[in-house]
């Protein structure tokens, strides 16, 4: 009776109200942050890098042959992970030597031998500052205005993407990255969680701590797989090995990945030898943070976007891991896994928020317009993962207003909660996936100048 009457008393605690003022607090800064973000992040976005600029123009008809072709970008671009290619009226492709332009870091250039009367189109691919290859094409004339455009080759010697695809991403790389950063999310949530009931000296929680373990390891196998499939997605040849590989690895976005890989290994060394969890917690921390300068984000203005998207992982760990340490936690003591379900509630509220808030944000900041949810490949997986976090706050709502105001009282309902957690996990992991899978679709965002070449490129395709 004491235990149940300890346990009732836990919502009106003396300290709640102390406790729902600072957690208004937090939400409050991060809604002020994250206004800023999108204020700021809005006006300096790029979803992939946009062709600017084009040497030959795009549609010129020129009276002699040019000696080079040169591109002008929206970003930095590393000249060794570009292609060029030049496609005769007759469908010959020939490959062009690129190399970096000496007096602009934003072009790629490549000479040109003597062509001869008509039209040609020139193919080219290169790795954007977020680590997805993004490719193109456009047309000119030499002499003969009335000359055909040819088409763009089917397949020139490798496909874009690497693997299967599913609305434009490739699946491979896509599903590693979910699950890698996934494992990793989960592993440092219920770090979290274990590192606060130890500080309640609550002994029992050897079945978490396995867990943890096993979570750690994870994240480390599927992030390196995943780097290892990044850099086959984003190697021309997509093969490992040789300076395009190299170039990838000491590319920003390269760095990242070793960095995010490195800090997982360590925070698995941490956990499971050395017996560090908070230092574990520490590094698992940081692997997040770097997680937020990768994919889209790092194409953005990273002084504002890579924290949003480093807190948006952040918060999902804390939800992610505090569930898991629910479902692991011993359920015989009543009071004990009431004390414990009352605050993973708490946690799974803040992280709601501040998950959605940073969620809007970055769908916000690559979707010129919030109507184009519904028009694009990436509006529809985003909003598939919309339609998930409305499961998983309705799941949150049911457990805060139906299951815990009687798991007091009755101590079959800690069974039943559990089961209905496991659930909000298969859903939580599906969003993860899908968050994924975001990371390799490209956005309908681009530079005014790019949106009007590639204007120009449909009009001349359809010549």
């Amino acid at each position: 009776m004491k235990s149940v009457a300890r346990t009732r008393g836990l919502p009106a605690h003396p300290h709640a109200p102390n406790r729902l003022i600072s957690i208004s607090r937090l939400v409050a800064s991060v809604v002020a942050c994250c206004v800023v973000m999108l204020l700021v992040s809005r006006a300096t976005a790029f979803a992939h890098a946009a062709l600017l600029h084009t040497d030959p123009a795009a549609g010129a008809r020129l009276a002699v042959s040019p000696d080079h072709v040169r591109l002008v970008f929206s970003e930095e671009l590393d000249p060794t992970l570009a292609q060029l290619s030049l496609v005769s009226g007759d469908g010959t492709v020939t490959k062009l030597a690129v190399s970096g332009d000496p007096h602009n870091v934003y072009a790629i250039t490549a000479p040109v031998a003597t062509l001869a009367t008509g039209a040609y189109r020139v193919m080219w691919r290169i790795v954007s500052a977020d680590g997805h290859p993004v490719e193109g094409s456009f047309v000119f004339r030499v002499g003969d205005a009335a000359a055909n455009a040819p088409p763009a080759p089917a397949n020139l010697d490798v496909p874009s993407t690497w693997g299967p695809t599913v609305v434009g991403a490739p699946i491979i790389p896509a599903a590693l990255r979910g699950i890698g950063v996934g494992f990793l999310m989960a592993f440092a949530g219920l770090i979290f969680c274990l590192m606060r009931a130890r500080a309640r000296h609550d002994p029992r929680q050897r079945r978490a701590e396995k867990i943890a373990i096993w979570l750690a390891l994870g994240a480390v196998v599927f992030l390196a797989l995943n780097f290892a499939a990044w850099l086959l997605n984003a190697a021309p040849n997509h093969s490992i090995g040789g300076s395009s590989t190299s170039a990838l690895i000491s590319s920003n976005i390269g760095r990242m990945e070793t960095w995010r890989t490195g800090l997982a290994l360590l925070a698995l060394w941490a956990v499971a030898l050395a017996r560090r969890p908070r230092i574990a917690f520490v590094l698992a921390f940081l692997a997040l943070v770097v997680s937020g300068a990768s994919g889209h984000s790092a194409a953005m203005h990273p002084m504002w976007t890579e924290p949003a998207r480093a807190l948006h992982l952040m918060a999902g760990g804390a939800w992610l891991g505090s569930l898991i340490y629910l479902v692991s936690h011993e359920r015989q003591d009543v009071d004990s896994f009431a004390r414990a379900a009352f605050s993973v509630s708490t946690i799974a509220l803040v992280s709601a928020i501040v998950v959605t808030i940073t969620g809007v944000i970055q769908g916000l900041s690559f979707l010129p317009s919030p109507l184009d949810i519904f028009g694009s490949a990436y509006g529809t997986v985003l909003l598939a993962k919309v339609v998930g976090l409305l499961v998983l706050i309705a799941f949150g709502a049911y457990h805060r207003y139906r299951i815990l105001p009687g798991i007091v009282q009755k101590e079959r309902l800690a069974g039943r909660f559990t089961t209905t957690l496991r659930s909000e996990i298969a859903v939580m992991i599906v969003v993860v996936m899908l968050g994924g899978l975001l990371a390799y679709v490209s956005p309908p965002h681009q530079s005014m100048h790019g949106m009007a070449l590639m204007e120009m490129h449909s009009n001349l395709s359809s010549e």
